[in-house]
């Protein structure tokens, strides 16, 4: 048995195959993977890698014997992108060569609305100050490094928490009167300010209206002026306030609170990651009090010995057309943080923090009970595998256990052919909503020394009861990206060069906002002010950093990673676990029982009290094997990485010429309906989601088909064409959940004019979207045919949904489009889709953003082309009847892109390079 942690005491007592492979695969092939790949696109594969370094060369055999190995789930990845119809091959070969030393950033996202300019104040204060035309409000931000809830002395948990405190409660009546308090003050005047203490650092901010800034940051700046700290920490009437305020921050009740509690108890307690850090009215009044010590006296010798001017950067962002005025109002800052160089305190602050997770004699799996919220729902359970490194930040830049989270977001938590994502959807045993990512990977603790990679599962109750078969399936796919025979673990530099793109593309090319002062002030922290003030991409590395050694460094710390991740006596697991799962377990339902929640078998961690049972997820190296489900269920198989083609390995800069000087030859709407035409450039102007101003590499190509039969269906043609719609949108899925990583998205809406079919993407791969996509349109109807009779569940509802939100709807027309989508068969859906199709005569397509003329005229070539058996013929008699022209604003109507987790929060670890998806906690 693994003796207990010191926390618990018993109740009783109280995831490459490179991009020829699936572009030249067999398109006709519906069968699993055959060798129908040449010779040549093998050795080519043998090329590229015979160039990557160290234990990365691979033999032409062994090339050959890896792309036969892939099995079905390549066989899917060609079904799902096969060849399309007339493709231009130049694009094959070209689409990811961008101009030699560019990558798509030559012009520096929102340059032309942002001037900065660092400083360094007399007391060593590093400044960064920054004009934004576009700032709805002026916002500043000053971060302190070394200083944190690692800082905390053993007898005083929570010092650092209850210090930030202290400095925003600062109320300097005499200078400013009565609303001395900076907080009330900006409350005034449509401010606000807040404050966070992380592990290693402190950050102050507020945001105020423009006109105000020079007043809020002379308010601002006084916070930290060691007298006026001292004065504070002595007023016992704030104290106490304060102290009350940091212990009604604590939830020790929260499923997040407890979580934490329990991962720290399985860290060597001398660790200052194990000890608790947020502070109570226990530990910074009642024991202090009891022991005698000077709570005020700790607090001043607190911020003189951690708050160094040298250690500190201040940013403020705001539209002052002048930067030298925003200089001159942070001129009160050099008086306030001392450098402390000459009164003798040291700045040799400890900033390293090796420690590793406890071993025992079992694994570290846990149950973790969370009470039901409601009686009448199963909760969706969570199961968070955890994992320590030991990074080391000091000295040369390394690479940040951040940019790693990203890189195993996109291994571990990719979509597709071989995904562990695509092995639990199918099983029904992850959340398949839109709202939610059901598989991520974060970085909550990040150190020097002491990191927490935790790969965090929304289960359904299906995946709760084979949480077991989830770990091992976990286990298996961190395996197959190993090297056989060998503790390396290989992403090919042209997959991992593609998971560069997808980072800069959502990080930097296309964010709808800069970064806050916050998220420059931690930045600068990270990678340094000048770096940030240079406006150039810094958050990971890309294809240009030393002629690609960035990413084989990259490469070689998620090697190191993965093999820390692949040992099961390294993770720490933790399952949640609600009243009825843990009743269905006891049912004999799915893995081992749980006891009930009273029974002595559970035990209590003791800061938050939260209630764990240690179950054993792989208790034999037996049981890893036989619940591998790779290796005993079906032919699916968790694979290692596979070279997604709608993800670029480097983005191309945007075209230089301005659409509107294109030839002016194309026809207007009225022209263009009585045939497959492209609009005037110029004449539409379709809003694309919102990005920086500069020209970027993003683009939507929009083809309306045009009908008379959505304007005048029955009830029931339009049931079925609404299903038509849902079960296309599902048909896909694969192929858009691919393209999401890319920026790439689609959207069909029906309308009075027929169907309106829009795509989102980049110039380099939308072309090749636009094409599968519309392969998937012209097959569907087939599929449907050979489909079983009943259709998804979970498409009806979802159309039985939009039906009953629908308020134009009269309640009879409602009540027999409501009835025939229940009693619906998929070959009711598909002669609609069929009729339908036959309905349209002609086409009207525009484009927009960087796709040029001759490109849009060439794509639609294409579609047509594709399109031809599936739709109508137009006759002399038809186009002379032709009356329904749609308007500009029914073509450029902003559509709702699919899949709805295109969202770029919605993609695997772009949340943590996107600043809109909450990059840097607050």
């Amino acid at each position: 048995m693994m003796m207990m942690p010191t926390r618990f005491h018993d109740l009783s007592k109280h995831n490459r195959c490179c991009r020829s492979t699936i572009i030249n695969s067999c398109s006709n092939s519906k069968k699993a993977f055959s060798p129908c790949l040449s010779t040549k696109i093998v050795e080519s594969d043998v090329a590229l890698y015979s160039k990557q370094d160290g234990h990365d060369d691979y033999t032409l055999d062994r090339t050959r014997r890896e792309l036969l190995s892939l099995g079905p789930a390549l066989g899917i990845a060609m079904s799902i992108l096969e060849q399309p119809l007339e493709a231009n091959a130049a694009e094959v070969i070209n689409r990811n060569a961008g101009t030699a030393g560019e990558d798509g950033s030559n012009v520096i996202p929102f340059s032309s609305v942002r001037k900065m300019k660092t400083n360094t104040l007399s007391n060593g204060l590093r400044v960064l100050v920054i004009n934004d035309k576009c700032a709805s409000q002026s916002t500043a931000a000053l971060i302190v490094d070394g200083v944190g809830q690692f800082t905390d002395p053993d007898e005083l948990p929570g010092l650092a928490h209850l210090m930030e405190h202290m400095i925003l409660s600062y109320n300097n009546d005499s200078k400013f009167g009565k609303r001395g308090d900076l907080e009330d003050w900006l409350a005034d005047n449509g401010g606000t300010s807040n404050a966070f203490t992380a592990y290693q650092q402190t950050c102050f901010h507020f945001n105020c209206p423009h006109d105000t800034l020079s007043r809020a940051l002379e308010r601002f700046s006084s916070l930290f002026v060691e007298t006026n700290v001292i004065r504070v920490c002595n007023n016992a009437e704030i104290l106490a306030r304060e102290i009350r305020r940091v212990d009604s921050e604590l939830d020790l009740d929260s499923v997040y609170a407890q979580e934490e509690y329990v991962t720290k108890s399985f860290v060597n307690p001398e660790h200052p990651y194990s000890k608790f850090s947020r502070g109570n009215l226990a530990s910074l009044e009642t024991n202090p009090h009891q022991k005698g010590i000077d709570v005020p006296k700790r607090l001043v010798e607190f911020f003189q010995k951690h708050y160094v001017a040298s250690k500190s950067i201040l940013v403020v962002v705001s539209n002052q057309q002048e930067l030298s005025s925003i200089e001159r109002w942070v001129a009160p800052f050099s008086v306030t943080l001392k450098s402390r160089q000459n009164q003798g305190f040291s700045n040799a602050i400890p900033n390293y923090f090796p420690g590793q997770f406890l071993r025992g004699k079992r694994h570290k799996h846990l149950i973790l009970y969370q009470k039901d919220e409601s009686t009448s729902t199963v909760r969706n359970e969570k199961l968070i595998m955890q994992w320590v490194l030991n990074e080391d930040y000091r000295g040369v830049k390394k690479y940040n256990a951040v940019e790693l989270a990203f890189v195993l977001n996109q291994v571990l938590g990719r979509r597709g052919p071989g995904s562990l994502y695509l092995f639990l959807r199918k099983r029904g045993w992850i959340q398949n909503k839109s709202s939610t990512v059901p598989l991520q990977i974060k970085v909550p603790t990040n150190a020097s020394g002491f990191q927490i990679l935790r790969l965090e599962l929304s289960l359904t109750i299906e995946g709760f009861l084979n949480r077991s078969r989830i770990v091992a399936a976990v286990y298996d796919s961190i395996e197959s990206i190993r090297n056989p025979g060998t503790n390396f673990f290989v992403i090919p530099r042209e997959i991992m060069a593609s998971y560069a793109t997808t980072a800069k593309l959502f990080g930097y090319i296309l964010p709808p906002r800069p970064p806050d002062a916050i998220e420059l002030a931690v930045d600068s922290m990270r990678y340094g002010v000048d770096t940030v003030q240079s406006g150039r991409w810094y958050r990971f590395p890309s294809t240009e950093d030393f002629g690609g050694l960035g990413l084989n460094r990259m490469r070689t710390t998620l090697s190191s990673a993965l093999s820390i991740m692949s040992d099961p006596e390294e993770a720490l697991i933790i399952i949640t676990a609600g009243d009825k799962a843990i009743t269905m377990t006891q049912s004999g339902i799915g893995n081992d029982p749980i006891p009930p929640v009273l029974s002595s078998k559970w035990n209590r961690e003791n800061i938050s009290g939260a209630r764990v049972y240690f179950q054993e997820m792989l208790p034999l190296k037996s049981r890893v094997e036989q619940t591998l489900l790779t290796k005993i269920i079906s032919k699916e198989e968790l694979l290692r990485p596979i070279y997604n083609p709608f993800v670029l390995t480097s983005l191309r800069p945007p075209r230089a010429s301005d659409r509107t000087e294109e030839p002016l030859d194309a026809p207007g709407v009225s022209d263009a309906v009585r045939k497959w035409d492209v609009l005037k450039p110029g004449l539409i102007r379709m809003a694309l989601p919102r990005s920086p101003p500069e020209a970027n590499c993003r683009c939507a190509f929009v083809l309306q088909l045009l009908s008379s039969r959505p304007a005048r269906a029955s009830a029931e043609q339009a049931a079925h064409a609404e299903l038509w719609r849902l079960t296309f949108d599902e048909t896909a899925k694969d192929l858009a959940e691919l393209g999401a990583p890319g920026g790439l998205a689609y959207e069909l809406k029906f309308n009075k004019y027929g169907l309106r079919i829009s795509f989102l993407g980049l110039s380099q791969t939308i072309p090749s979207y636009v094409r599968r996509l519309t392969q998937i349109l012209a097959k569907h109807q087939q599929n449907l045919l050979k489909s079983q009779k009943t259709l998804s569940q979970s498409i009806v509802s979802s159309a039985l949904a939009d039906a009953n939100r629908a308020r134009s709807l009269s309640p009879a027309r409602k009540y027999i489009i409501v009835n025939t989508l229940q009693k619906s068969t998929s070959y009711d859906v598909a002669l609609e889709g069929i009729a339908f199709l036959q309905s349209c005569t002609s086409a009207v397509c525009f484009s927009e953003g960087d796709l040029t003329l001759n490109e849009t005229e060439s794509l639609l070539k294409n579609v047509q082309t594709i399109l031809k058996d599936s739709i109508g013929a137009i006759s002399i008699k038809d186009e002379q009847n032709i009356s329904t022209i749609p308007s500009v604003e029914d073509l450029i109507e902003t559509p709702n892109w699919k899949p709805r987790n295109a969202s770029p929060c919605c993609i695997p670890g772009v949340s943590l390079m996107s600043d809109v998806c909450g990059r840097i906690p607050r």
